[in-house]
């Protein structure tokens, strides 16, 4: 895997953790990188770690061989463009960046943030990698917990934004890059979208635009794929999916589809609809079923043995079999409609913006107009939306600021001083307001900056490297998708009785008839709740105990209040809670022990 470092002591620490390597670290001066070759041209040399979707494009505008590789493209680029190359790239990826002639370096994370980065600051350099298991490797010892990164990911499965677990470890924010200089680290923004309008098109070329693009992301996730396959639910997203990896197809070889089946779970299970898509798209179908006996617990322990954090989600219980099916099959790159739901939703805030304007009659209107819940809205419904997505974007920053700390519920597990400053935190992370309408600078937070509190790229990452199979996700880190996207007419999303309208337009004939008008939609939350009926008790057996880790970072008569649930298959928000906060006594104990993980998971084994 790749992993930078950068001034004496880091390099020093990387080329002790790769003695014995097939491939030992490049190193010029200062700076080691490992896990991936470079490449130079004129004053610049390069490495780019990851995939460029562009790749093809760049390498015939920049007179280059078409077998080049995406380092020798990113020094071409460089050498023709300077720091300007980076605009030029598409993809998910990290790119370094070194001018030979200052000591002086740019390591950048992709616009989207499809690539994960942490990095490390040491003394006057610093350690950077894919994953923080990969820069714990290297050091003596880990560093100690991050007290408020803990407490928000017990109480909201996330953590602040640009935090990891670890003090001190932080992830680089998508779209940025570290400068690095002899004793200086600067993170900075080096895209950020611009409001550029929306397109002037009536309702059907919009919708031919909109599916154009789509099918288009969904080539280039596929490019160079040996034997794709679409992982198929019964939803809009993935049959979009599916249907677009089938007209690349062509007559060639069917690719696949793989579903998940839950018989004895009737509100998860979507199992005529995935083989309506299959059959619509002419796709193979192979088909998993869950095993009710199935620990939740045991993936979870495991992937936290392994990479040294928490999983993001408790569903690796469900994907890991279908994606071991998966690789039985030969499949080399899955792809899925992961972030359909928010890419192809509507923008509430264009409430806000009727409101900015004085057009309160319009606003009022678009109340009754919201996806799945507009047509059934009574007037106490449309007053709520009409203050949270029309007063509420609309308070100035400095107000919101003065409001003070959220007050601690009964049930919560912070402490009131971690809350505040959790809160302090919240504030502080709110950078300069981009300019646009706030429908628009809404769409941007929640698709641009979703990484920001989730390691959602990382653990996504992780799951690629675990399977054995590279994960692509069209829907969530394609730039080009995303700018068609954010120029739609936004009054065009708002529908009373559907959601994702224009895409459901846009698929018309192309997905079967019965997952195109379906609005309900199927959770694991059912799933979830028989899982933790019965690996509850375990998980909770930790932090119950008087001298659990976790108790340092938590108020006692709610955690008692909280366990005393762990087993309620019917309770399933304290479910979710117990999941967090008996994780979490795993993970400090984990940092105590490391075998810990190991133990407890066997424990799951004889439980079966």
């Amino acid at each position: 895997m790749f992993a930078l470092a950068w001034g004496e002591r880091a390099v020093e620490l990387l080329a002790r953790g790769a003695a014995g390597e097939a491939a030992a670290p490049e190193r010029i001066g200062a700076l080691a990188v490992a896990g991936v070759e470079g490449a130079g041209e004129g004053a610049w040399r390069a490495w780019l770690s990851g995939r460029l979707t562009n790749a093809a494009e760049l390498r015939e505008r920049f007179g280059l061989a078409p077998d080049a590789s995406d380092s020798a493209v990113l020094a071409r680029l460089l050498a023709r463009l300077g720091e300007q190359a980076l605009a030029q790239l598409r993809g998910a990826f990290v790119a370094v960046a070194l001018q030979r002639e200052r000591p002086a370096l740019t390591v950048a994370r992709d616009q989207l943030g499809g690539r994960p980065l942490v990095h490390l600051r040491l003394g006057d350099g610093a350690l950077f990698a894919e994953h923080e298991a990969a820069i714990l490797e290297l050091l003596p010892a880990a560093p100690r917990p991050d007290r408020l990164a803990l407490a928000q990911w017990i109480e909201r499965g996330s953590t602040p934004p640009r935090r990891t677990l670890f003090e001190g470890l932080a992830r680089v924010p998508a779209g940025h890059r570290a400068l690095l200089a002899p004793g200086e680290l600067r993170i900075e923004p080096y895209w950020r979208p611009r409001y550029e309008g929306i397109v002037e098109l009536r309702r059907e070329a919009v919708v031919a635009r909109l599916r154009e693009a789509a099918f288009a992301a969904v080539g280039r996730a596929a490019a160079g794929a040996q034997r794709p396959a679409v992982r198929l639910s019964g939803g809009i997203d993935s049959a979009c999916v599916a249907a677009a990896l089938s007209s690349l197809a062509g007559g060639e070889r069917r690719p696949l589809a793989l579903g998940a089946v839950f018989p004895a779970h009737p509100e998860t299970d979507e199992r005529p609809l995935i083989e309506a898509t299959a059959a619509h798209a002419r796709l193979q179908l192979e088909l998993t079923a869950f095993d009710e006996r199935a620990s939740i617990l045991a993936p979870a322990l495991e992937h936290l043995q392994r990479w040294r954090v928490p999983p993001v989600s408790p569903n690796l219980f469900v994907w890991r079999p279908l994606m071991a099916g998966a690789r039985a099959l030969g499949v080399d790159v899955m792809l899925d409609g992961e972030g359909g739901d928010e890419l192809f939703g509507f923008a509430p805030h264009l409430i806000a913006d009727e409101l900015r304007a004085g057009r309160l009659p319009a606003a009022w209107r678009l109340t009754r107009l919201i996806p799945e819940v507009g047509a059934e809205a009574d007037a106490r419904m449309r007053l709520r939306a009409l203050r949270v997505y029309g007063v509420r974007p609309l308070v100035p920053p400095a107000l919101k600021r003065r409001r003070g700390a959220p007050v601690v519920r009964a049930d919560s597990l912070l402490a009131a001083q971690d809350a505040a400053a959790l809160h302090e935190l919240e504030l502080a992370a709110r950078g300069p307001a981009l300019a646009g309408p706030s429908w628009w600078r809404g769409l941007v937070e929640d698709l641009v900056d979703r990484d920001r509190t989730l390691d959602v790229a990382g653990q996504l990452r992780r799951e690629s490297l675990d399977a054995g199979i590279e994960r692509r996700h069209p829907f969530m880190f394609d730039l080009e998708l995303l700018l068609t996207v954010l120029r739609n007419p936004p009054e065009l999303q708002f529908d009373p009785r559907r959601d994702r309208a224009l895409l459901r337009d846009a698929l018309a004939g192309v997905v079967p008839e019965a997952v195109r008008t379906r609005h309900a939609k199927s959770f694991f939350t059912g799933l979830l709740a028989a899982g933790l009926a019965l690996d509850g008790p375990l998980l909770a057996e930790g932090p119950a105990r008087a001298d659990a880790p976790v108790r340092e970072f938590v108020r006692a008569e709610p955690l008692a209040r909280l366990l005393a649930r762990a087993g309620d298959p019917q309770d399933v928000r304290s479910a979710r809670r117990v999941w967090h906060v008996g994780l979490a006594d795993a993970w400090l104990r984990c940092l105590e022990r490391p075998g810990y993980a190991a133990e407890l998971r066997e424990r799951t084994r004889r439980a079966g």
